[in-house]
């Protein structure tokens, strides 16, 4: 971790992040969904930079006379992948609309003036034509750096404080995931065979092997053509869905009529290191849904709209995988414990990068800060408790989706359920106390978090502390860097957001319109939910707690089942994956090429961090 590579990562970092800025929010499409899938993961400028410092390495020896190593080169990989995302949808490119929306779009129709006004005063900038400019234009005016100074401010620590808190809790797992579970974080393959040279499991050059350039030109040309065509409708463009649910149009099978073929060239291609038993899973149930509702409609039970409520199904599965990995690893986090508290000699941790006392106090340091900060904020303890530890469990699950199984979505874990899960147990009613509207104002101004791309940022902690220890790398400076690389990536989003927001006018920019683009209409959807909660307060929503409850008697029972029958065809992650993000990973998963496991030739790595098939 030298300080040559650290400044070629910041370098490379600021600019994948005007690059994302621009794709993403600036030259977006009308089609609101298409920003959402531009940052892959891992992210394509990441692994695009790392392709071109390793092929111009040549000409750098030759010019410098000296070069990157291998380790350098991927402490620049996992700067990168930590920095980049900020700027995109689920990140900042949220927050700063989510908080504005209530003051721009408050009308005498509604009350979301008053929400506005139930907010923190440091949320936002309370000067209305701060705002309006932001969402109109400032006609060539400067951005108002010093109306947003104290807001970004204290907001970038706030989210600092989540980020350090979830790399604290995935730490604790580091050991028993990479050592004693063994488990082969597939997409590290990535980096480690650009790096060496080498494909994962072939002894042929990785720039040299035909297979790496055929599918290269598959992917490229595949976005080309639809970036063309989204300048040039005349060009024909291969489309990334295919609706085939038009085909359904007789009773009852009008329950697949929301069916859509999915073709992403990324998913399919990594899908080969993903097991042929989380590949059947996933399809299987997510075409169990729509088969299960169609047979309660043919026996005459009046199903509930939305049954069978997948999405609470996956909460439900992914906070009973929570207690699971917590119960699996329990000897070593009582290792954890005792190094903690009485600093026993016979525990080693000295190849950690963040020591167990560290990580142990720095979990439960972070949440208790977490819970006194939005308690000052007036959420109360009853809700924010819950709240965090589900936003925590979720990314914790997510990361061992990403360990275990590889798969290449931000979207596989349950976004936005967090908040909507406490409506259902205790109802919009419930989150009021008379003119009290704190709880349900604050869970609110949070819910961009749940929402986008910070939950999935857990994965990235862990991945990189997998590929440090599998390439040898022993410092001690990786969380510091990790949490360096986040704040990097939040400041230069904010430059590179506001100028945009200020220059075009933020309605106009992510395929928007009158009402914005897709950022902002979900944060006026949100808002305006909260307006009507308030008028009519909700109770509780019975049927979607018994499908939370369901998914986690499921999701036990796969666990169960597959330890008894190890060779079960059900993989409870399989299950987990599609719940949630499952309508555009079904189809890849059921052409994904998976081989079923290291016995079939599917590459890991060695404790050295070299591939063997």
């Amino acid at each position: 971790m030298t300080f040559r590579a650290i400044l070629v990562a910041v370098v490379l970092s600021i600019l994948s992040i005007f690059w994302i800025h621009q794709a993403s929010l600036v030259q977006a499409p009308g089609n609101f969904y298409a920003p959402v899938y531009l940052l892959s993961v891992p992210p394509v400028p990441a692994v695009v930079c790392l392709i071109v410092l390793v092929a111009f390495m040549p000409l750098a020896l030759r010019l410098f006379k000296a070069k990157l190593e291998n380790n350098e080169l991927l402490v620049i990989f996992m700067f990168l992948v930590i920095a980049i995302p900020p700027v995109t949808f689920g990140v900042v490119e949220m927050l700063i609309p989510w908080m504005g929306s209530p003051t721009y779009f408050h009308n005498p129709q509604n009350n979301l003036m008053q929400l506005a006004d139930a907010l923190p005063d440091w949320s936002y900038p309370h000067d209305t034509e701060v705002i309006r400019q932001m969402y109109e234009g400032s006609d060539g005016e400067p951005v108002p750096w010093r109306a947003w100074a104290y807001p970004l401010g204290i907001w970038t620590m706030f989210m600092s404080l989540l980020f350090f808190t979830g790399m604290c809790v995935v730490s604790l797992f580091r050991k028993q995931w990479v050592e004693r579970e063994r488990m082969r974080f597939p997409l590290l393959f990535i980096p480690i065979s650009i790096v060496q040279k080498e494909a994962p499991g072939s002894k042929t050059s990785f720039f040299r092997n035909p297979l790496v350039w055929i599918a290269f030109a598959i992917v490229i040309i595949h976005h080309v053509l639809n970036v063309l065509h989204a300048y040039n409708p005349a060009v024909m463009a291969l489309g990334d869905r295919f609706a085939i649910g038009r085909i359904f149009t007789e009773y009852p099978w009008t329950h697949f009529r929301g069916l859509s073929f999915f073709q992403r060239p990324q998913i399919i291609g990594l899908a080969y290191f993903v097991g042929l038993d989380i590949l059947f899973s996933g399809w299987f149930f997510f075409l169990l849904g729509p088969a299960i509702a169609m047979l309660t409609d043919i026996f005459g039970l009046q199903a509930t709209p939305g049954f069978p409520f997948v999405q609470q199904q996956g909460t439900g599965a992914y906070l009973a995988l929570a207690v699971i990995l917590f119960w699996t690893g329990r000897q070593h986090i009582a290792n954890i414990i005792r190094k903690t508290l009485y600093n026993d000699p016979g525990i080693d941790d000295s190849d950690e990068h963040m020591p167990y006392r560290w990580a142990l106090l720095g979990a439960i340091a972070g949440f208790v800060a977490l819970i006194a900060w939005t308690h000052v904020m007036g959420l109360s303890l009853a809700v924010s408790i819950p709240y965090f530890l589900m936003l925590i469990s979720f990314g914790l699950v997510y990361s061992r989706l990403r360990a275990e199984a590889g798969v290449p979505t931000m979207y596989a874990f349950p976004f936005h359920q967090d908040i909507e899960t406490i409506q259902y147990a205790v109802g919009t009613r419930g989150l009021i106390n008379g003119p009290n509207i704190s709880n349900l104002v604050m869970l609110t101004s949070f819910a961009w978090i749940g929402r986008g791309y910070f939950t999935s940022q857990f994965a990235y902690l862990i991945e990189n502390e997998a590929l440090a220890d599998h390439q040898s790398i022993k410092s001690r400076g990786l969380p510091v860097m990790m949490m360096g690389a986040f704040i990097l990536g939040c400041l230069v989003a904010y430059y590179a957001i506001l100028k945009s927001y200020y220059g075009f006018g933020a309605l106009v920019l992510h395929g928007g319109s009158a009402n914005g683009g897709y950022n902002i209409q979900l944060s006026l959807r949100a808002w305006n939910s909260v307006s009507s909660a308030i008028e009519t307060p909700g109770p509780p929503n019975l049927d979607r707690m018994i499908a939370i409850g369901a998914g986690a008697v499921v999701i036990i029972g796969l666990v169960a089942l597959r330890t008894a029958w190890l060779r079960s065809p059900f993989h409870p992650l399989g299950y987990l994956a599609t719940l949630n993000h499952g309508y555009a990973l079904w189809a890849p998963f059921l052409l994904g090429p998976g081989d079923g496991g290291p016995a079939h030739g599917r590459p890991e790595l060695d404790r050295d961090g070299a591939i063997r098939p």
